[in-house]
C-alpha cells in the first residue's frame, strides 16, 4: 500500500479481510465437529435377533418337554400290558436249558403242568416305546442350552438318562431287536424324574424371556453415530484446499489493489517535472483518466469464496468435497457480483476520486476547475470522449476546462461587484 491507494481500496480490503474470518471461521468449525448420522446399533440388533432366536429355541424345547412325561407314562402302561421287563435278560442262556427241561419232566411226572411263561408283545412294546425315544431325541440338543441359562447339577444323570434314550438305534422288523431297544428305553427313562428336566426347561424359557426383553429394549434405544465417509479428497486435506483457496484469493486482491497504486505511482510522479516544464495541463489529464479507472482488487471473489465455503459446510457438514465446491462457486459468483456493481455505480465516483488524487498529486491546474466545467449528470459520456483523446489533446482539454471555469468565476466575481456598488455597498475586503 501507498499513497496512491484510494480509500475505497483500503476500505474494501478490510471489508474482504473481516469477511474472509467471518466466513472461514464457523465454516472450519462446522467441518471439524461434523459426526455422523444416528443408525440403530448393529450389536443391539443383533442381540436381540440372537436373543430372539434363542427364546423361541427355549420355547420349543419347553413344547418338546411337556410331551416327554406324557409319552413315558403311556409307555410304561404299554410295557406292562407288553410284559416288558426292564431287568429281564434279552434271552434264554444255554446253560439254564437242561434244567428247565428236568423240573418240567418233574412237574409232569407229579401231574402238574408248569405254568405257562407269557411271552413279550413286540408289536406292542415298540411303537408304545417309539414316540418316547424321539421325544427324547429331540430334547436333547436344548441341554447345553437350558445348563447355561439355568444350571442344576443334580439333574445331570437325568439329562444323561434322556441323551442316552436319544441314542438308542431304531429297530428293524425284528421282533428280538424291538424288545431289546424297548426294553433298553425303559430302563433308561422308567425310572428317571424327567418332571424335574420339565421344570428346568420352563425356568430356562422364563430366564431367556427376560433377556430377550431387555435386548429387544436395548436394541429400540441404542443408536451409534456411523463414522463419516472420506470423499474424493480426505477431509482434512479437503479443508486445507478451501481454506487456502479462500486465503488465495484474498492475497489475489491484495496484489490487484498493490499493481493498481503502483501504476497511478508510475504514470504520475514522471509527468509532475513534464507538467512545469511543457503543457501544465497533460498532468491533471492524467489524474483524470486514473480516476476514470475501476478500484484495484478483487473484494467480491474473497466474499463470495468465504460465504461459498460457509454455506457449503453449513449444508453439508459431512461432505468436505461439496465445501471446496462452495468456495470456488462463490468466488466465481462474487466476481461477477463485484462487476456489476461496478458497471451500476459506472462514473458515480469519478469526481470523488479525481479530489483524492489531485489532493496527493497538486497539478498544476487545480482539479476542481477542471471538474467544475463537467456538467453534472454527464460524467460517462465526458469520460468516453476523454479517454479516447490522445495525450497531447486531453491536455488542452483540461486546460481550456481549466479557462472557462476561470472566466465563469471571474464573471460571477465582476457581476457580484457590480450588484454592490448598484446597491450603495461597499466592496468586499473594505
Amino acid at each position: 500500500m501507498n499513497e496512491y491507494t484510494r480509500r475505497e481500496e483500503v476500505r474494501w480490503t478490510l471489508i474482504a479481510s473481516l469477511a474472509l474470518v467471518l466466513g472461514m471461521a464457523p465454516a472450519v468449525f462446522f467441518l471439524v465437529t461434523a459426526q455422523g448420522a444416528l443408525v440403530p446399533d448393529p450389536s443391539a440388533q443383533l442381540a436381540s435377533k440372537v436373543a430372539t432366536d434363542k427364546l423361541q429355541q427355549a420355547h420349543t424345547c419347553v413344547v418338546t418337554a411337556d410331551k416327554l412325561p406324557t409319552e413315558i407314562d403311556v409307555f410304561k402302561s404299554a410295557a406292562k400290558a407288553a410284559h416288558l421287563d426292564a431287568d429281564a435278560p434279552a434271552a434264554p442262556t444255554q446253560v439254564a436249558a437242561p434244567n428247565s427241561r428236568k423240573v418240567f419232566v418233574n412237574l409232569v411226572r407229579n401231574g402238574k403242568l408248569p405254568p405257562k411263561e407269557k411271552e413279550t408283545d413286540a408289536a406292542l412294546a415298540w411303537p408304545a416305546a417309539q414316540p418316547s425315544q424321539k421325544l427324547a431325541k429331540a430334547l436333547t440338543p436344548c441341554r447345553s442350552t437350558v445348563d447355561f441359562t439355568i444350571a442344576r447339577p443334580e439333574l445331570a444323570p437325568t439329562w444323561d438318562a434322556i441323551v442316552k434314550a436319544g441314542e438308542v438305534m431304531t429297530p428293524g422288523n425284528d421282533k428280538n431287536e424291538q424288545i431289546t431297544a424297548a426294553r433298553a428305553l425303559l430302563k433308561l427313562l422308567g425310572e428317571a424324574p424327567v418332571d424335574k428336566v420339565v421344570q428346568q426347561v420352563r425356568d430356562a424359557e422364563a430366564e431367556q424371556k427376560k433377556i430377550a426383553e431387555a435386548a429387544t429394549s436395548r436394541a429400540q434405544v441404542a443408536m451409534i453415530r456411523e463414522p463419516i465417509p472420506e470423499g474424493i479428497i480426505p477431509r482434512r486435506i479437503a479443508v486445507g484446499i478451501g481454506v487456502g483457496l479462500s486465503v488465495i484469493t484474498l492475497l489475489l486482491s491484495y496484489l490487484s489493489v498493490r499493481v493498481a497504486s503502483g501504476r497511478r505511482l508510475s504514470t504520475l510522479v514522471p509527468l509532475r517535472e513534464a507538467a512545469k516544464l511543457s503543457q501544465p495541463g497533460i498532468h491533471a489529464a492524467a489524474v483524470l483518466r486514473l480516476a476514470a479507472q475501476h478500484n484495484g482488487g478483487q473484494p467480491g471473489m474473497v466474499v463470495g469464496a468465504a460465504f461459498g465455503g460457509l454455506l457449503a459446510a453449513a449444508l453439508q457438514q459431512s461432505d468436505t468435497d461439496v465445501f471446496i465446491v462452495g468456495v470456488m462457486g462463490g468466488c466465481l459468483l462474487g466476481l461477477v457480483l463485484q462487476w456489476v456493481y461496478r458497471l451500476a455505480i459506472g462514473a458515480a465516483r469519478w469526481r470523488i476520486r479525481a479530489t483524492e488524487l489531485a489532493e496527493v498529486e497538486k497539478p498544476a491546474i487545480p482539479i476542481v476547475l477542471v471538474l467544475s466545467g463537467v456538467n453534472p449528470g454527464l460524467e460517462g459520456p465526458f469520460i468516453t470522449f476523454f479517454n479516447d483523446l490522445s495525450p497531447p489533446d486531453a491536455a488542452q482539454t483540461v486546460e481550456k476546462l481549466a479557462a472557462q471555469a476561470e472566466e465563469k468565476i471571474l464573471a460571477a466575481a465582476d457581476a457580484g461587484a457590480a450588484a454592490r456598488q448598484q446597491q450603495g455597498m461597499p466592496p468586499p475586503g473594505q
